[in-house]
Parts: C-alpha cells; sequence; structure tokens
C-alpha cells in the first residue's frame, strides 16, 4: 500500500508497469491486500494516462467488473482522469448506473467528465431519484450535458434539504457544473465556511474569465460577508429555538461543536442575541480549554463567537491561535483573525501584516485584509495587497469599498 501510494510521486512508465502487475495479479487474502490494490488503481488515475495508456486503460475496465464497490469507484474515477473515450469503457461505467452497492454520484460525476452524451437517458431518469444526492448529480450533468441551465434549478433547490450531506453535494454538483447564478446562495448556507469558500471561489473565477463585468459593488458585499461569516448572514433553512431550554446559555455552547453547521450558527447567532456577556463569554472559552483534543469543528465555532459576544479575555489565547496554527487549520486562523477585530485587539496588527502577505490561501488574506482594517490598519496592508498575485485579493485590495458594513451585522 505505501508503495503503490509513494508511486505517485515518481510516474514513469516503469512505476505504471508495477501498479498494473499489482492490480492485475496481487493475491487478495486480507484487507491490506484489498486496500493495496485499490491505491494501485488511484496511482493509475493520477499519472493520467501517460504511459502505457492503452494498458492502462484495458486493465482498469477489468476492475470496473471487480466485486470491490470501492475499488470499482476508484477505477471508474482513473478513467476519468485519463479522459477515456473508448465507447466500450464509457459503455461499462454507464451500466454501474444500475449497480445497489457503487456509488452512484462517483460514476455520474465521471460520465459528466468524459462528456458521455449517449448517458443522458439514464441520467434524466434519475433525476427524481428517491437519494437527493444522487438527483443531484444527474440533474447537474444533464444540465451541462443538454447545455440546458433551467435543470440547474433542481439543484439550487436540493440546497434547501435540512440534511447536511444532501446540501454539500448540491454545493459539489453546482460548483462541477459552474452554474454561477448560484454563487449567492452557496455563500448563505449553514455548511461549513472551507467548503462554501471553495465553491464561491471557483464560481467567482469562472463569472470573471467569461465577463470581467460581472465584478461589481454586489459582488464585493457577497465576499466580504461570506468571510466575515455573522450568523445572521446564514440561512438556517428553518431551524430555529422552540423552547427556552433551547435557549440557554449551556445548549448553545454545546451546539457550538456540532458536526452539522447549521446547529453550530444557530447557536452562534442565540449567544450573539441572548447571550452577550462576561459570563458566557467565560463559559464558551471554559469549554474550549476543557476538550482533550483540538475539536476542528468546534474550535472555528468557539473563536467567533468569542469576538461576537466580545470576551476581551480570549484575545490572547485567540492571538496565540492565529500565530501558531498550520495552514491547514486556515480557516481556524481566519476565525481567530476576525474574532481579533471584533474585539478590537489592535495588538494582532503586525501579525495580520504579515500573514496576510505571506500565506497563499486567499480565504486567510482575505481575512487578514478586513481585520487590518476594523482595527485600523496602521502598516496598511491594502496597499501591500494592491499588487497582490491573486486577481481577487488584489481587486479587492484596490476597491474604494470599506469593510464598515460589516459591523452593522
Amino acid at each position: 500500500y505505501i508503495a503503490a501510494e509513494r508511486l505517485k510521486f515518481y510516474p514513469s512508465e516503469a512505476s505504471t508497469r508495477s501498479l498494473i502487475e499489482c492490480i492485475e495479479n496481487l493475491q487478495i487474502i486480507s484487507l491490506e491486500d484489498k486496500v493495496a490494490r485499490r491505491k494501485s488503481v488511484e496511482t493509475l488515475g493520477r499519472y493520467k494516462g501517460q504511459f502505457l495508456a492503452t494498458d492502462v486503460e484495458n486493465t482498469l475496465a477489468k476492475v470496473l467488473s471487480d466485486d470491490d464497490p470501492y475499488t470499482v469507484e476508484v477505477a471508474v474515477w482513473a478513467l476519468s482522469q485519463m479522459n477515456t473515450q473508448k465507447e466500450l469503457i464509457l459503455t461499462q461505467i454507464c451500466h454501474l448506473l444500475d449497480s445497489e452497492s457503487v456509488n452512484s454520484r462517483v460514476v455520474i460525476q465521471a460520465l459528466l467528465s468524459l462528456k458521455f452524451h449517449k448517458a443522458i437517458p439514464k441520467l434524466e431518469s434519475l433525476m427524481d431519484s428517491s437519494d437527493q444526492a444522487t438527483a443531484s448529480a444527474a440533474a447537474a450533468a444533464c444540465s451541462v450535458l443538454k447545455s440546458d441551465a433551467k435543470i440547474m434549478e433542481r439543484v439550487v433547490q436540493i440546497l434547501s434539504n435540512p440534511d447536511l450531506n444532501t446540501r454539500r453535494a448540491g454545493i459539489e454538483d453546482i460548483t462541477l457544473a459552474g452554474f454561477h447564478p448560484a454563487t449567492s446562495r452557496i455563500a448563505e448556507l449553514p455548511n461549513a465556511l472551507v467548503l462554501r469558500s471553495r465553491s464561491v471561489r471557483k464560481l467567482v473565477d469562472l463569472s470573471a474569465t467569461e465577463n470581467p463585468d460581472t465584478w461589481t459593488h454586489d459582488t464585493e458585499i457577497l465576499l466580504d460577508r461570506l468571510i466575515w461569516d455573522h450568523p445572521s448572514s446564514i440561512d438556517l433553512l428553518g431551524l430555529r429555538n422552540e423552547t427556552k431550554k433551547s435557549m440557554s446559555l449551556e445548549r448553545n455552547i454545546e451546539r457550538l461543536y456540532k458536526n452539522d453547521a447549521r446547529f453550530a450558527y444557530l447557536a452562534q447567532r442565540t449567544l450573539v442575541e441572548n447571550h452577550c456577556t462576561e459570563t458566557a463569554g467565560a463559559c464558551i472559552l471554559e469549554s474550549f480549554q476543557k476538550q482533550p483534543y483540538f475539536d476542528y469543528f468546534g474550535a472555528y465555532h468557539v473563536f467567533k463567537s468569542l469576538g461576537w459576544v466580545q470576551y476581551t479575555p480570549a484575545a490572547s489565547m485567540l492571538l496565540e491561535q492565529f500565530q501558531t496554527l498550520p495552514p491547514r487549520f486556515f480557516n481556524h486562523q481566519l476565525g481567530a483573525a476576525l474574532a481579533l477585530a471584533k474585539l478590537g485587539h489592535v495588538e494582532a496588527v503586525d501579525d495580520l501584516f504579515r500573514v496576510g502577505q505571506e500565506t497563499r490561501i486567499w480565504e486567510l488574506k482575505y481575512a487578514c485584509l478586513i481585520a487590518s482594517e476594523i482595527l485600523g490598519d496602521p502598516l496598511c496592508l491594502r496597499n501591500a495587497l494592491k499588487s497582490d498575485p491573486d486577481w481577487l485579493i488584489a481587486r479587492r485590495a484596490k476597491s474604494k469599498q470599506s469593510f464598515e458594513h460589516l459591523l452593522g451585522l
């Protein structure tokens, strides 16, 4: 398994032959063997057919009839990465939509990527699937393959589903389809900021490529609010507190750690509206300090909540988190940065200026720009970012629009 995984860094004909050998001849005795074979399929996909393309296609085509559905799904993905155009293989992939064990979304996305128009009738039949994630993928694929944007309204409606994973699927499908009219809807959904920002960025990039004039004052406001991420800007899809107990401080601190962001954003909103006190801030901070590990989901919402309730004793902790968290926790970094801005912690300006210039992560850079300006920006990060290599950051830095509108949320 480790060898197959590491070979992705060493693409060559020799590596390709070794991976084919593993896929075709490895004796499957244990789960480890099965996973090693699956990883070999994945690595071949990462080579994108650079070496021995015909042999690789033939090998992967055989895997499509494997008894392990997960290996089949990886083979489907690998063939899409190779952009295979062999009709026999494309038909095989399409037939997998009749399988009860293979993930239909993986198959549909591959058929869309490979632009297999003969799959349209089958995809149309799946648009009414009882599984909303499958219906979403099928509708998006049909919309693109038939060049019919009206079909995307089905996917946009799915974004209002109360199920977290269904909404995530809808966001992914809209992004893959490049349907930028849904950008503002995605920005306000109660899903993780990382997912929403990734989608919004791709759609804004696409829109700007198609028509540079689409960047407007409204675009800036949308992006500002997306990164500021105030709970009043989030559509909770009807979720609300039904009882006095559900509005309690204790209940809403617990909700901050829920994996479903809808509950975490409801908690943030409830804390802002009903518990904006020193006591609440102290309890929120204490809950974070008592966690036996760094709670990936909860930490972001804790950081933001400490800013919203303006609990200034948390400033030193927030600054430390901003300074020390590694890049993979950039969403927590930006959460800490914006909380520090809300707290008026001017001691953070030097670090905001440094990180704002050094990071390549657009969301974090954008958050540093917002936070720096709210704190007075004596080092003038905005001027420094006017020549940033990221066109979106440079465009926002050059704008005369301030970030004061965010303070009214």
